[in-house]
């Protein structure tokens, strides 16, 4: 008696399952593309340029000795300082210190957000004049926001 052993075909070929892997990812990354909202993460980038200037303005303000005014609009931002330090104008628009030929403003907000409007100071020590106050990016469904506190001029993130 021979004992013959009958292998069947059983499971995936090689080809097979690299075929299949291929197009789930094709699908995901389709998909995926699909779901996300591009202007929700426009305006989580715009809340986190917003937050950054604002942490630099104290920051140039502590520097400097020269108070600097953010000022706030609906749709934009800006950084200024006075054209003297001792003068209250803020006149005299911040360079931006990552490309020297622009002023520190943001004009792009994404559409349908808006940004909370006022004016943030932070004097030669640091500290906010004025009352602690929040500043939010919303659209009305979501929003984003921070708080500069007037003592410290710390810039917390909510």
């Amino acid at each position: 008696m021979s004992l013959v052993k009958n292998y069947h075909n059983a499971g995936f070929s090689l080809v097979e399952l690299l075929t299949v892997i291929l197009l789930l990812g094709i699908l995901g990354i389709v998909a995926l593309g699909r779901f996300t909202d591009q202007n929700l993460i426009a305006a989580r980038g715009f809340f986190d340029d917003t937050v950054n200037a604002v942490r630099f303005a104290q920051k140039l303000a502590l520097s400097t000795g020269c108070d600097v005014r953010v000022i706030t609009t609906a749709s934009s931002y800006q950084l200024r300082q006075s054209s003297t330090c001792t003068a209250n104008d803020f006149t005299n628009p911040v360079v931006n210190p990552a490309n020297r030929g622009n002023n520190y403003q943001n004009v792009d907000i994404p559409s349908g957000f808006s940004l909370t409007a006022g004016n943030i100071t932070f004097d030669a020590r640091g500290r906010r004049e004025g009352a602690t106050s929040d500043f939010t990016v919303s659209d009305g469904s979501t929003t984003y926001s921070f708080r500069v506190h007037a003592s410290t001029g710390l810039v917390e993130v909510l």
